[in-house]
């Protein structure tokens, strides 16, 4: 039984040490590749193109419907093989929603968010979103057969093609709509990469697509669309609302400082996030589905996860304006100062986001559902009644606290539902 722990306990960090050297890897050529997109591009550019992202952020839970989720949780890899099929329609079907609805509500949404001099970017979200729901499939997919080291390749390739798209597209004076185009040829990159190197071309084929069986496998995972997607829908409406509520009450250029902090700071902390909720989620769903407690392996994970993360709040916090002005140029001194105060928001995160998987494994999504949608409308308050009163620092201050309070309230219910033995769906 010891024996068996430790087996499992070395397979986890072995994992974890393979998707987290190469996000680390991949996050080190994005913040080399900075410095000269910050000379290259100005703020404002930089507040368009967070916006974008930010909109496809909101949007993508919508385009695969969440069914890559239930990918790791079948048994046979036909139904896992259904699933990314299911995926990749949904997909489809969503960019060829949005495209016509775009044009239906194209100027009222140019006029809301102020985006008459950089229009064209809404023609961009669909096809992101396009590869990107692919792109969510595929890593799911390779999750399941602990294809770790295929995904820590992928990240480090699509990280490496954004930065060098990017920096390219700049020098020929594409503006915003480089780092647009940067970014969706890193996804193609890397999911064709992925495509090839596991010889998984069939499961793009139509001609071998049994659709009822498709419409059936999506019918009995209905519940990921059903709750979970407007789930994830509140949880990433609550994280991109600050750069929906900036673009709105300030300007572009303020919008660009605050992206400029995400990509430095709250992203790559995210990112190596990301690669151990994977791996944990592996982890706990194969102990679930023994009937094991997997409660150590979450207080194992906490404690890593509070390890790895104090220094980087350390290096905002003292020298956060400093660093980013020697490095992005004088002009972003400004991002340095939001991150400062961004710093133990972006530690709560860091530390508790990972965990939150197992709200899937214990099928528990309506209670997700539940306390994500308080947690959007509570941020969608905080931040829209602050920015009316207070400046951009009193504005980043405010919504700072709150994601500390909010991250404590998620890993109280993390470890309530993780002691509960009953397997029973919500």
């Amino acid at each position: 039984m010891i024996a068996m722990e430790r087996l499992n306990a070395n397979r986890f960090l072995k994992n974890f040490a393979a998707l987290f050297s190469a996000t680390l890897f991949a996050q080190l050529i994005n913040i080399v590749a900075s410095p000269v997109l910050t000379r290259i591009y100005s703020p404002e550019e930089f507040g368009y193109f967070s916006f974008y992202l930010s909109v496809c952020a909101l949007l993508i839970v919508y385009t695969t419907g969440r069914y890559e989720f239930a990918i790791n949780t079948v048994k046979s890899e036909e139904e896992s093989q259904q699933l990314f099929k299911v995926v990749f329609v949904s997909s489809i079907l969503f960019t060829v929603l949005l495209l016509a609805v775009e044009q239906l509500f194209h100027d009222p949404v140019l006029r809301l968010f102020k985006l008459e001099k950089a229009s064209s970017l809404l023609l961009y979200i669909p096809l992101t979103l396009l590869v990107m729901g692919i792109s969510q499939g595929l890593n799911y997919y390779l999750n399941k057969h602990k294809e770790f080291g295929v995904l820590s390749k992928g990240k480090v390739l699509r990280s490496s093609v954004t930065s060098g798209a990017s920096i390219l597209f700049g020098w020929t004076g594409l503006q915003s709509v480089g780092l647009i185009l940067g970014n969706v040829l890193g996804y193609v990159v890397s999911n064709m990469y992925q495509t090839r190197i596991k010889k998984i071309g069939s499961l793009f084929d139509f001609r071998q697509y049994d659709f009822p069986l498709l419409w059936k496998t999506a019918a009995k995972h209905k519940h990921y669309p059903l709750y979970n997607s407007s789930s994830a829908f509140f949880d990433n409406l609550a994280v991109q609302a600050p750069v929906f509520i900036l673009m709105r009450f300030f300007s572009e250029a303020i919008v660009g400082f605050y992206s400029l902090t995400i990509r430095v700071a709250a992203m790559p902390i995210s990112l190596i996030s990301a690669s151990v909720a994977q791996v944990f989620l592996s982890e706990v769903a194969e102990l679930h589905a023994e009937g094991k407690s997997f409660l150590h392996v979450l207080k194992k994970v906490l404690m890593l996860l509070a390890g790895i993360g104090v220094l980087p709040v350390i290096l905002l916090v003292v020298a956060g304006p400093w660093g980013f002005a020697l490095v992005f140029g004088e002009k972003w001194r400004m991002a340095g100062e939001l991150s400062q105060i961004l710093a133990f928001g972006y530690y709560a995160k860091f530390v508790v986001s990972p965990l939150s998987v197992v709200f899937f494994v214990k099928q528990k999504v309506k209670l997700l559902s539940l306390i994500q949608g308080i947690r959007a409308v509570s941020t969608l308050s905080v931040l829209w009644i602050s920015s009316v009163y207070l400046n951009i620092k009193g504005v980043v201050f405010v919504y700072s606290i709150h994601e500390l309070l909010f991250y404590s309230l998620y890993l109280f219910f993390i470890f309530n539902i993780s002691r509960d033995p009953g397997h029973t769906r919500d």
